[in-house]
């Protein structure tokens, strides 16, 4: 595996664990406080972070067999990486009490970008069958 797919998958697996994390926090509390509609928020970012950690995970792995389309998948990472951050992050600040109001409107965009890129990633292999998967 290169550096760069271990690293995403590093990054996709602690993603998961801080998502289950959240979610527990969303669901019971743990006496840090949450506003009142704080569980949904959370809740919710929890959701979007696990499956964003695991579209950063099939990344990873993608990443570890392409050949040129490699450019397009490491944008791909970056725009799940920033927008689970925002995203996700944006609700848990918004559940316990922060006001941050612009963040998960960006880390959402950034999530859809991602994901665009990540579309972009196939057609290039679908078009260049060099550049695609091994």
């Amino acid at each position: 595996m290169t550096r760069t797919a271990a690293f995403l998958v590093f990054l996709a697996a602690l993603n998961g664990l801080m998502s289950v994390l959240a979610g527990a926090w969303a669901a019971h509390g743990f006496g840090l406080p949450l506003v009142d509609g704080g569980a949904v928020l959370a809740e919710t970012g929890s959701r979007f972070q696990m499956w964003h950690a695991l579209a950063l995970f099939g990344v990873g792995l993608a990443l570890d067999r392409a050949v040129t389309a490699r450019f397009w998948l490491v944008l791909a990472a970056l725009g799940f990486i920033i927008g689970i951050a925002g995203f996700s992050g944006g609700l848990y600040a918004t559940a316990s009490g922060l006001s941050l109001p612009s963040l998960a409107p960006v880390g959402g965009f950034a999530l859809m970008a991602g994901w665009g890129l990540l579309a972009l990633a196939g057609l290039v292999a679908l078009a260049l069958p060099r550049a695609g998967l091994r």
